[in-house]
Parts: C-alpha cells; structure tokens; sequence
C-alpha cells in the first residue's frame, strides 16, 4: 500500500472517529450543562491546569521521538515502556501531594477531594501511551478510531449518571477518569500482542530519546502552561462562577480545535516525517495540510461567532447567557491558534523540537503579560480579548521562527495556502449574520437557528463549488468509479 493511500485510509478513520466523538461531546455539553453549575465548570478548569502540566511530563516527550524515529529496536521499546510508567507514577503521586497546594492558591477548600482523585488520570494513560503512538506510526488509525469512540461515549454514560444524581465536579472528575482508563485497556490488550514490552532497562536504550524528550517535554508544558494561564488567573482573581462561565465558554470554543487539531497531528507527523529528507516535497506537503486545516476550521469557528446568540441559551440554557461574548471572541482566537498549532507536526517529523520550544517560550513572554493586563481591566471579557490580540502577533513570529527557518521563505504560498478557506467561510459567516438579522423578530430561537445552521453549510457547498469546481469534479468522478467497481 503506497504511502498516499496510507494516508486516505488513515484521514478516513480519523475522520470518522472525529465526527463521532465531537457528536458525543456535544451531546454531553448540552444536556451536562443543565444539570451541572457554572462553579463545577470553575472547579474543573482549576484542577486541570495542574492535571495538564502533569500530564505534559508523563511521557518525558519521547512519544514524538518515537515517530520521527524511522526504525526502533523491541529493547529499545521496553526501556521507553517502563520509563514512561515510572514517569506517569511520579507525576500521580505529585499532584496527589499539590491538591492541598492548589486549594490554598485559588481559596477553594473543595477542590482536594477531586483533585485527588483526578491525580489518577497521570498514571492511566501511560499503560497505553506507547501502543497508540506505535499505531499512529504504522498509521493504523482504523483501531484507535473505534478505541476513541467506545471511550467517549463510555465517558459520557458516566458524567450524565453522575450529574443526574448531583454528583457535580465528581461527576467530570469521572468522566475523564472512566475515557482514560477504558481507551488505555484496549490499546494495552491488542498492543501487548504485537510490541509487548519486556522488564529490560538499560539507559544506553535511551540516547538520542531523551535528548529529544527533553525539548518535546519543556515545550509541552510550556504550552500547557501558556493554554492555562486564563484559568490561573481568573481562578485566583474572580473565584470558580466567574471562571465557570470562562471553562464553559471555552469548552464550547475548543471542542473542534481538541478533535480536529489531534486529527491533523496524528496523520501529518508520521506522513510528514517519511518526507523529512526531500525539502520540495516536505514543503508542499506542508502547504496542503495548511490548506485544509483553514477549510475545516475556518467555518466553524466563523459560523460559531455569529450563531453564538441564539445556540448558547437554547441548546445550554439561559444560565450561560453571560458566556456568549465569551464565546464569540475566543472563537476567533482560537482559529488563528488552531492554524499555528499544527506547525508542531513539522518540526516534530524532522526532529526540530528544540525549534518547537523556541517558539513556545516566546508565546509565553507575549501571552502572559497581555492576560495578565486583560485581567486587570476586564476581568473574563479582558482577558479574552487580550488572547486573540496575542495570538494574531504570534502569527507573524510563528513563521519567521517555525516556517522559514526550515522550509525557507514561503510566506505568499503560505498565505495562499491559508486564503481561500478562511475567505469563503467569511462570506458564509457575513450571509448567516446577515440572515440572523433579518429573521430575528420573526420566527423563534430554534427556527432562527435552524436557518442559520442549514443556509450557512449549503452556502459553503455552494462557494466552495463555484470557485473549486475542479475539485469537486476530481471528487465526484472519484466517487462514479468507487460506485461502479462496487456495482461490477
């Protein structure tokens, strides 16, 4: 199987597995956020900036170095296993010992029952970490695909059990217990068959991973840090219900962003990484993964700003009415973050993560004082603003610092890359603005909304024919020939 039919067949089940869990999680945002307050949302964001930076340790960043790693010997797989188990173990163990720590910083007594029990969400996904990073590599994505989905939707069979009994943030801390431990046994069970680990330790096992692990480790939580800074400081300012309407606001934000942006990485890093020594070849590989990530993620995000008045108090309820400007802003935030974000895929294939760490510890001198000061004069609203402000001076220091340093100077092609996704899904996002406005006092939320949603995916068909008819020709003679090699 030649390498571009890998890759179809990989986007096809990463695809499917995308949609499904974005379903699920959607399902689970609506009917959760009737039964759950705008404190459990605040609590959660709390205990998940320290959960995150562990969890950005546990593996000490060789997962990558394992990708971008063309051959890797069985003993060399077992001396990463176990280390990456020790990893998690200390990592359990330190925020079992930080809860206390945590409670005290944000004023919140309540958040050591949780968060001790959320600590074990460090160790649980390194039993399965290397097995699915093993699949990603062989770009065996129809497995993890099902392994994702049996996950989710087990995930969200607790938090709805949990809530509908008043169970609150203990109802979130086992949901993503539950989705943790469930994906980590069926990645070990089928894993175990194929790469099974031995008790073989050596450290000479560990060169050229660990110096790798090293930058992947310090930009991970680097990152992490950077992602969670609005929540340390609206925490630690304004309480857990002014940084519940914040979690929720971005919760709804960054779902496609968590599900898409996994999709892209997980194909592109190995896909890129077989092109690391062909330069023409890397870079227009790179070029067409930035286009398709504007055609997906621009519509959404645009389409997500201007339905955010009628979609929030009618799938949420009216009690998250004051996260609604929330929403719109760090809607666009986050899609000049999402196009950023994947440029890791890059440097990770050609084995830059020192790069990738550069570029990290920059973001963080940029973001930190901009939030710091959105804080100050505009407690949530401010510092929303003060993100997407960031970020759209971070686009231009991410290509100088990630872009051309490896692939030379690109910055037309890359930005005609970007273009025509992000112009047609702000025309389709002026149209449904526009259609909102006209039909506001007319017909109800629901019939509002309604319009918006089936009007705004038809224009983007029809925009996306009009100026991409080869494509869309290219697409149906493809689906013509499948269909009739079935019929023969």
């Amino acid at each position: 199987m030649s390498l571009r039919v890998k890759g179809i067949t990989a986007m096809k089940w990463s695809s499917l597995s995308t949609i499904i869990s974005i379903a699920i999680q959607l399902a689970q945002i609506i009917i959760i956020s009737r039964l759950l307050k705008p404190e459990h949302y605040g609590l959660m964001g709390m205990m998940m900036v320290f959960i995150a930076l562990a969890l950005s340790m546990n593996d000490l960043g060789i997962s990558n170095a394992i990708i971008h790693r063309q051959t890797v010997s069985r003993k060399e797989l077992s001396s990463l296993y176990l280390l990456n188990l020790a990893a998690g173990a200390v990592a359990c163990i330190a925020v079992w010992v930080l809860a206390p720590v945590a409670a005290s910083f944000y004023h919140e007594p309540q958040l050591v029952g949780p968060m001790h029990i959320m600590a074990l969400l460090c160790f649980i996904p390194a039993i399965g970490q290397q097995f699915q990073v093993l699949f990603q590599k062989e770009l065996q994505f129809d497995y993890l695909a099902k392994v994702d989905i049996a996950a989710y939707l087990f995930g969200f069979i607790v938090v709805f059990v949990g809530a509908y009994y008043g169970y609150g943030v203990y109802a979130l801390v086992w949901s993503h217990l539950a989705n943790a431990l469930l994906k980590s046994i069926c990645l070990a069970v089928l894993g175990w068959r194929r790469w099974k680990p031995s008790l073989h330790f050596s450290r000479s096992d560990l060169k050229g991973y660990l110096s790798f692990g090293m930058y992947q480790m310090g930009t991970n939580m680097t990152q992490t840090l950077i992602s969670n800074l609005d929540y340390i400081i609206l925490g630690r300012m304004f309480g857990a219900e002014k940084l519940g309407y914040y979690t929720f606001a971005f919760q709804v934000c960054s779902m496609p962003v968590q599900k898409l942006n996994p999709l892209f990485s997980q194909i592109a890093t190995p896909l890129l990484a077989k092109l690391q020594d062909q330069v023409v070849m890397l870079r227009l590989g790179f070029l067409k993964i930035a286009s398709a990530v504007s055609y997906v993620n621009a519509p959404i995000f645009l389409g997500l700003i201007v339905t955010a008045p009628y979609l929030v108090p009618l799938a949420f309820g009216n009690q998250w009415t004051p996260s609604i400007p929330l929403i719109q802003i760090l809607a666009g935030m986050l899609l000049v973050r999402s196009i950023i974000m994947y440029t890791t895929s890059l440097l990770l294939a050609i084995g830059r993560s020192d790069i990738s760490f550069k570029y990290t510890v920059i973001s963080l001198a940029v973001i930190a004082p901009a939030l710091t000061l959105g804080a100050y004069t505009g407690d949530a609203l401010g510092v929303a603003i003060a993100y997407l402000l960031a970020q759209l001076l971070l686009f231009g220091i991410h290509y100088s610092v990630s872009i051309k340093s490896q692939l030379g100077s690109c910055l037309r092609d890359y930005l005609r890359s970007l273009s025509p996704g992000i112009s047609y899904s702000l025309l389709m996002a002026l149209a449904v603005l526009g259609i909102g406005l006209l039909i506001e006092t007319t017909y109800t939320q629901v019939v509002i909304l309604s319009i918006q949603v089936a009007c705004g995916g038809l224009l983007y068909v029809i925009i996306l024919f009009f100026f991409n008819r080869d494509t869309f020709k290219s697409m149906a003679s493809q689906l013509l020939l499948k269909i009739s090699k079935k019929q023969i």
